[in-house]
């Protein structure tokens, strides 16, 4: 496979797989609201923490004086210049399969442009500005359908390898950043004046993980619990230790599993990270600190990400970066970057 086509894949598969966390985030924060009573009134509790999970507090506070939340929803879901909105990642996931429609089905490129078409319609404008509900809930729906349609449709070989490594990397990083919002939250329970029962409560919701784990634990609401099940456990699919293991199973697919001095990087950074995440407990991680412990998973995370694109696409040559890697893109030739200027989206488009 080219490296071109391999890095749109991958790249599409993370956009529309962070399009769907953003959707699921204001979605579960918009419902966490309505039950929050009295505390509601201090909006920035709840909706700073959000901005701290896609990274764009800086981006934010540049355009609005005051963390507000229809003033964050706004920013996050239809703001053609945050291009970490929902809008922006939906584009930009259509404009890296663009470029390899010969490479995927007919039935998942209309998924995606149908989506994009949808979010730059004057529809979808009215929706978020009057039912925000529904507007999310239309959001997450395509993003399961792209799902099952790439599940159906793709063969298993290195296109859907390519995929879903680039979907469960940003599963697993944006289940990270969603598990350290809560990570100065105490871990008592109720009655315990200190406890904060809605905000874990919201954590499960924003991982579509409520009902899985109501059947799991019998601690319905257990802080530790809740944080092991999400870190944790390899049976739950938007784990971050089932997306590890999915992440392996694609990159042992790609290169192979031989001698450790023939493995590729991507393959032994990953496994490092497979076995710390099998045999870890979590007093272990609440010893070393839940902040501190997910500041070490996402650095693992970016330099696997950075890996698997020297490994892949690069082969040794060097490219330029915009940004934080653990954020947006590290530019390659072939990927589409919505955070990139119009003459980079030239030459990436001249290097296709």
């Amino acid at each position: 496979m080219l490296s071109r086509v391999a890095d749109s894949i991958y790249w599409m598969a993370r956009y529309m797989e962070r399009a769907e966390n953003l959707s699921r985030l204001l979605l579960s924060t918009q419902d966490l609201l309505l039950d929050a009573g009295e505390e509601a009134s201090d909006e920035s509790q709840f909706w700073g923490p959000i901005l701290m999970t896609t990274g764009d507090e800086e981006r934010y506070d540049k355009i609005h004086a005051t963390i507000e939340g229809e003033l964050v929803a706004d920013f996050l879901a239809l703001r053609a210049d945050n291009p970490n909105s929902i809008l922006n990642c939906v584009r930009a996931a259509r404009e890296n399969a663009r470029t390899v429609r010969d490479q995927i089905s007919d039935e998942l490129w209309e998924c995606i442009n149908g989506l994009r078409l949808f979010l730059e319609s004057p529809e979808a404008t009215a929706l978020h500005q009057n039912q925000r509900a529904s507007f999310y809930e239309k959001v997450l729906v395509a993003s399961y359908q792209f799902q099952g349609i790439a599940s159906s449709t793709t063969p298993r070989d290195e296109s859907w390898h390519f995929l879903r490594l680039g979907l469960c990397l940003e599963r697993a990083d944006k289940t990270t950043r969603l598990i350290d919002t809560c990570s100065a939250i105490s871990l008592d329970m109720p009655p315990n004046p200190l406890a904060r029962p809605l905000r874990w409560a919201a954590l499960l919701r924003s991982s579509s993980a409520w009902h899985a784990f109501q059947a799991y634990s019998s601690n319905k609401l257990n802080p530790v619990d809740i944080l092991e099940y999400l870190l944790l456990n390899d049976a739950f699919p938007r784990s971050f230790a089932w997306c590890i293991e999915e992440m392996h199973t694609a990159l042992i697919a790609l290169c192979g599993n031989g001698r450790l001095e023939d493995m590729k990087a991507p393959v032994r950074l990953l496994g490092r990270l497979r076995a710390d995440i099998a045999y870890i407990t979590m007093e272990e991680v609440l010893k070393e600190g839940l902040h501190e412990f997910i500041d070490r998973l996402q650095t693992k995370l970016n330099d696997i990400g950075a890996s698997i694109l020297q490994t892949f696409v690069l082969y040794g040559d060097s490219a330029p970066v915009v940004g934080d890697s653990s954020h947006l893109a590290v530019l390659s030739p072939g990927a589409w970057h919505s955070a990139v200027d119009d003459n980079m989206q030239i030459q990436q488009q001249q290097q296709q």
